[in-house]
């Protein structure tokens, strides 16, 4: 029987379909995995103490406490093991390039005018993650042996950084093995000082400016559509175009606010403008749980410095005695961990986050301790997160016909004492080893701590570029303090501590109207220091520093 126009329509894509939604067997890899014997953390379906999972072509064939072993599986003995569904983070930058491929859009005003012209990044809502990724083997597997098999990736810095994408942590990653692209508009509040919109006021004028152009060419793309006879045609926009889905309630927005103030003003404007919006970030949530309630949530893991909290320097001037601000930072700590734990028990509904730091997995166990259940931590950051980017009919959980992102883990993954010994992602096996010994005086404890005092050139490669830097250093046993000088002025060190040849401190800088905390760890070899940087909404870096004679 001959296909009609339509069937015809619904089937030439399919074999195109299929190609993108089956993941591919790794080479030398058998495509029928059964996992016997382990405790198996379903997520949706409660915990199975003793079951089997059967994955095939990367996907869960089966699950349950009888399931029947296919003659063709290769099968792994986990007795004592458990396996839970693979976590995912959704604020990642992995594999994005410190500026859009191409530089930019058409000109024609809006975000791609002001990238062709040479104005600053972040202002590019037409991005789209899927189209520059470029992913390093080297960069996946850290990750990935955290028992994460999945992030969301898209740039880290901007007031309109473009699409995100839903990215599997493979050994090698391209366009091809992406789950979902376009998944979010992101959304932030980073100006760049010296250019517009360089001030908060900027900032927000320009938001809401480009969103109400945006709302006016969708009025106009529906009435041209309906009758263009006689109807000038719309302007062609690519910046403007890529937030009419937005202003339609088509395509979710994920709007980075961190603090209390930030978290009010992404609510309003998600209401001003009807956003299918998400708040991500949210470490001072609990000055905000009002706003929060019934609204999706992606809660940050990356706690600020207690001084860089709202109300420090309320908690501060309550305490009278002498020295008590250690007992003010210990109350503003207890209130940052315990961010997650506040709001489960106000019933709000949120996934947790990495939001960009490397202690992803330890934080989340700190906000445990802060009184957060494992279980709701658990469902964070495996099926809400998922649903949250769309996929939770893939993701999040193990069950029969979803991808086999899965952890094997010698406990609950979330306890401390857990340690991961494998992870499949799309159904292929990644054995985990454990981490090798520190080098004798390089962080062990009892060492004696490197030398680091005196002055010290540094070069940061950052995402949006190199920056020479001049470091002053005075150490006093395992602790240093000073200063770090480079053309956005001078800065004071804090938290600086010295173990064996590890070396750790933070700094804070004002940027577009908010604090951004810098987290540095480097590793010292004579006069020499290389390390890395975690900077907050400006992304990752790494280092290399000299000290002067």
């Amino acid at each position: 029987m001959p296909l009609t126009p339509a069937a015809r329509a619904f089937a030439l894509p399919l074999p195109l379909l299929l190609l993108t939604l089956t993941p591919r067997p790794a080479s030398g890899q058998p495509d029928i995995w059964a996992l016997s014997n382990a405790r198996i953390q379903t997520v949706t379906r409660g915990v199975i103490e003793k079951g089997t999972v059967v994955i095939r072509k990367g996907l869960i064939e089966a699950v349950g406490a009888t399931v029947t072993v296919p003659a063709d599986a290769r099968v792994l003995d986990l007795n004592g093991k458990t396996i839970s569904p693979g976590l995912l983070d959704l604020t990642s930058s992995l594999g994005m390039p410190s500026q859009p491929a191409g530089g930019g859009g058409p000109s024609g005003g809006g975000a791609g005018a002001a990238a062709q012209q040479g104005g600053p990044r972040g202002l590019e809502p037409e991005r789209e993650a899927a189209h520059e990724l470029k992913v390093p083997p080297s960069e996946i597997k850290p990750i990935r042996d955290l028992g994460i098999t999945a992030v969301l990736v898209a740039p880290s810095r901007g007031l309109f950084r473009g699409s995100s994408a839903l990215v599997p942590l493979r050994d090698s990653v391209d366009a091809n093995d992406i789950i979902r692209s376009s998944v979010a508009l992101h959304v932030g509040y980073q100006g760049t000082p010296g250019d517009y919109p360089g001030t908060l006021l900027g900032v927000i004028a320009y938001q809401r400016q480009s969103f109400y152009d945006a709302q006016r060419q969708a009025l106009l793309l529906e009435r041209y559509k309906s009758n263009p006879r006689g109807m000038p045609r719309p302007e062609n926009n690519a910046s403007i175009d890529a937030l009419v889905p937005a202003v339609r309630g088509e395509l979710p927005v994920f709007i980075e606010a961190n603090n209390e103030n930030e978290i009010r003003r992404a609510v309003r404007l998600a209401k001003e403008f009807n956003l299918k919006a998400a708040i991500v970030g949210a470490v001072e949530g609990f000055e905000a749980l009002d706003v929060l309630a019934g609204r999706p949530v992606v809660v940050s893991v990356n706690f600020p410095q207690p001084a860089q909290t709202t109300g420090w320097s309320y908690r501060l001037s309550q305490r009278r005695a002498p020295g008590d601000s250690a007992a003010a930072a210990r109350e503003a700590q207890k209130l940052i961990e315990g961010n997650a734990a506040t709001l489960n028990k106000a019933g709000i509904k949120f996934a947790l986050a990495s939001g960009g730091s490397r202690d992803f997995v330890p934080n989340v166990r700190k906000a445990i301790a802060a009184g957060l259940p494992a279980n709701i931590a658990l469902e964070a950051l495996t099926i809400r997160p998922a649903e949250l980017a769309g996929a939770g009919e893939m993701l999040g959980s193990i069950e029969v016909g979803k991808i086999a992102n899965l952890v094997v883990s010698n406990g609950d993954i979330l306890s401390d004492s857990a340690k991961v010994s494998a992870v499949f992602v799309d159904g292929i096996r990644y054995e985990v080893s454990p981490p090798s010994a520190p080098r004798a005086g390089a962080g062990v404890a009892g060492a004696a701590p490197a030398q680091i005092g005196g002055t010290w050139t540094m070069n940061l490669a950052a995402p949006q570029g190199p920056l020479d830097i001049t470091m002053t250093l005075s150490q006093s046993g395992s602790s240093f303090s000073g200063t770090m000088t480079s053309m956005m002025g001078t800065q004071d060190i804090s938290e600086g501590q010295v173990n064996g040849r590890t070396v750790t401190w933070t700094m804070t800088i004002q940027m577009g109207g908010q604090s951004i905390t810098l987290n540095y760890r480097g590793e010292v070899d004579g006069n020499r220091m290389t390390g890395s940087a975690e900077l907050g909404s400006l992304g990752n870096a790494t280092f290399t520093a000299e000290r002067k004679p």
